[in-house]
């Protein structure tokens, strides 16, 4: 009789012991998540939105989508796309690199690449290719120049010119492998 009144004080105590330690565990592996995301932004340049140099090499060494958007703080089409640019670049930090370049400030940022008029993206696939659109985002009718390099006409650059809304960067972000859903 004792002990059956032992089990019965003892099973729930073991049973909210264990839940409280599966809870305790699901939390700090959230809260590590959201330092490791934290630690992202703060600790590595390449995760900084504003960059005032190109470094087109360490940001594709990062395996990662690339999005260089070239524009500048008082055009008035780039700051209609600053806010889809910015929704962007904090929703993909670790799953994309997204930079954004004033080339009115510094010129000398556009030079390597066919920036004519201002906002234009430079595009590159996680794996440093040129990025190609799917039919589906051509079909969503969104234009991309594709330059080649001259004497072998290999693929060098893919550029979108204009402004690019919430969607679009979704859509093209997808279509580069970025997943829409966030890692918690």
């Amino acid at each position: 009789m004792k002990n059956k009144r032992l089990l019965q004080i003892l099973i729930p105590i073991v049973i909210l012991a264990v839940i409280g330690g599966l809870y305790l565990m699901k939390n700090n592996e959230r809260q590590a998540a959201q330092a490791r995301q934290e630690a992202l932004t703060a600790d590595n340049p390449a995760f900084r939105l504003i960059e005032t140099s190109v470094d087109l090499e360490g940001y594709l060494s990062h395996k990662l989508p690339v999005i260089m958007d070239f524009g500048a703080e008082d055009c008035a089409p780039c700051q209609v796309m600053k806010p889809a640019l910015e929704k962007a670049h904090a929703q993909n930090i670790g799953r994309a690199v997204i930079k954004f370049f004033d080339v009115w400030e510094h010129p000398e940022l556009a030079g390597d690449y066919p920036i004519m008029v201002i906002p234009t993206q430079v595009l590159f696939n996680a794996d440093g290719t040129p990025y190609k659109p799917s039919e589906k985002v051509e079909q969503a009718g969104l234009k991309f120049d594709f330059y080649n390099l001259q004497g072998t006409e290999d693929h060098a650059l893919t550029v979108h010119v204009g402004i690019l809304d919430d969607e679009a960067f979704e859509l093209i972000l997808a279509d580069m492998g970025v997943s829409n859903e966030r890692d918690t």
